[in-house]
């Protein structure tokens, strides 16, 4: 049975794949939990095990099977490089590796053949907003519905890690009592509010996060088509929405577009009734894209709602690659 590393086992997304591990079909036997020299935790839970957390950096990566990377960039960039080194495959949540130009971005369902580019050993999980927008787009190229697509996506406090989650409710708590906020991580405010960009804004009004969104989204999906795309910080803890508008070069029925996403995997809600839509609070804990309110207008313009648990639909991209990779180190 294998041994895999996670590196960043202490955040909200280490969490998360934890706890997919103790699920998934190929369950490691060990898993070594490692974190950031800084990290304050000493144990995490897996299973019924109550296992101790290691120095990434310093980590023996040599006797794991896979490694993943769920860990702020620098520290990522140095125990990736000594398992790319060792010949142990890598699963990068960080992004250090994306710009390396040989390490594919992969969301299996989506994109298996990039699988089969790994040359080195590792593969890169998108941004879980770009994969949101690929899990529509792609069965949607697939069908051969492309056009120009905008999107709108709200993106929530955890896409800021623990430290987001934390300050967010630290926040609100601080601002029921009429005292000063912290605001280290969201340094105008989050709580009862919103940021209406992520990140400062280049010369052309779009942030580097808006283009990395967009580039990975259409990346992983094969768009040949424009993908624009805004994105606000809104005052959740977890879960991440879109308002989405594709518009198509074809003109094809509702009914036809709803079969292709379910057929591509997507939860398709037939009810548009306000309080089933697909909503943060709804996805939670759930490990795939929902859609709702899918409608036309008298152009062609397709409109359509989606929502994602970020953290469980990035986990979700991690297990099934990590499961992918050691099959593939299992044949060499």
């Amino acid at each position: 049975m294998a041994v895999v590393g996670l590196a960043g086992a202490t955040g909200a997304l280490g969490k998360e794949i934890l706890g997919m591990l103790d699920r998934a079909k190929w369950r490691p036997e060990r898993v070594v939990a490692m974190a950031s020299a800084s990290t304050v935790t000493a144990f995490v839970q897996y299973g019924d095990e109550s296992i101790p957390v290691e120095d990434a950096v310093h980590a023996d990566v040599e006797d794991m099977d896979l490694v993943i990377l769920a860990i702020p960039s620098e520290a990522a960039r140095v125990i990736g490089e000594r398992a790319v080194e060792a010949g142990i495959p890598v699963v990068d949540c960080s992004g250090v590796f994306v710009d390396d130009g040989d390490v594919p971005l992969v969301v299996p369902w989506v994109n298996p053949e990039a699988l089969m580019q790994a040359n080195r050993g590792v593969i890169c999980v998108p941004t879980a907003a770009a994969t949101l927008l690929a899990c529509a787009l792609g069965p949607l190229r697939r069908a051969g519905l492309e056009g120009p697509v905008d999107a709108t996506l709200l993106l929530p406090a955890s896409t800021s890690g623990r430290d987001g989650i934390d300050e967010l409710s630290k926040q609100v708590v601080t601002l029921f009592n009429s005292g000063t906020p912290p605001r280290k991580v969201f340094r105008d405010g989050l709580a009862f509010d919103l940021i209406p960009q992520s990140g400062a804004a280049g010369e052309d009004g779009w942030t580097q996060s808006e283009r990395t969104t967009a580039a990975q989204a259409r990346l992983v999906s094969g768009w040949s088509e424009d993908v624009r795309v805004s994105q606000v910080i809104v005052p959740v803890f977890s879960g991440i929405s879109a308002e989405v508008r594709l518009h198509s070069r074809r003109n094809a029925p509702v009914e036809l577009i709803r079969q292709i996403l379910v057929d591509g995997g997507v939860r398709v809600e037939e009810d548009d009734n306000p309080r089933t839509l697909p909503r943060p609070r709804r996805t939670e804990g759930q490990p795939f894209p929902f859609v709702g309110r899918l409608r036309q207008d008298d152009r062609g313009t397709v409109y359509l709602w989606m929502a994602m648990d970020n953290l469980s639909g990035t986990a979700s991209v991690v297990i099934a690659s990590a499961g992918a990779l050691l099959r593939q180190s299992e044949r060499r």
